[in-house]
């Protein structure tokens, strides 16, 4: 299983405002431990949770940071597409 993250624009401001809080290489980390949980590939210790009302979105929590994305699995690509991260009361708008 080979793994694509693609962050949207909105993703990516995220980093360039608060690169104390979170890099995007601890975010890819996390998203790759996201996709082991979901796939159950292996036992992750992560808070990941699906949102209801949309397919495929999932949201993990790291602290006051939730990071939205959603999964489209094509074979033997998957590609994650991150939508939104942000601070907790700010993420789900």
């Amino acid at each position: 299983m080979k793994i694509e993250i693609e962050y949207l624009k909105k993703s990516l401001n995220f980093f360039e405002k608060n690169a104390q809080k979170l890099s995007r290489d601890a975010c890819d980390a996390l998203i790759i431990k996201a996709a082991k949980k979901i796939y159950k590939l292996s036992v992750e210790s992560i808070d990941l949770k699906k949102l209801r009302g949309v397919d495929n979105a999932y949201r993990i929590r790291k602290g006051d940071i939730r990071i939205i994305f959603t999964l489209d699995d094509d074979h033997n690509i998957v590609v994650i597409t991150v939508e939104n991260i942000d601070f907790r009361g700010s993420a789900y708008q």
